[in-house]
């Protein structure tokens, strides 16, 4: 009986825990929608966390890598 609450209780846990992590990235993804910033830094430490979470890095174009569109047809 005392195996199965603690089971229980872990799981609990464990489910609180994802759904915290969960969150953190849904707000941070939020705050950078709403302020469009996903070009700049980030401006705060939840901002930093999501890009760092998901990978999320902000490049410096160069004059080699833009792509140049003139004369292209659609």
């Amino acid at each position: 009986m005392t195996s199965a609450i603690f089971m229980l209780l872990l799981a609990v846990f464990l489910t609180g825990g994802a759904l915290g992590v969960f969150l953190f990235l849904l707000v941070g993804i939020h705050t950078e929608e709403r302020h469009m910033s996903l070009t700049g830094t980030a401006n705060s430490r939840t901002t930093a966390s999501t890009r760092r979470f998901l990978g999320v890095t902000v490049r410096c174009q160069t004059s080699q890598t833009t792509r140049q569109t003139t004369g292209l047809k659609r």
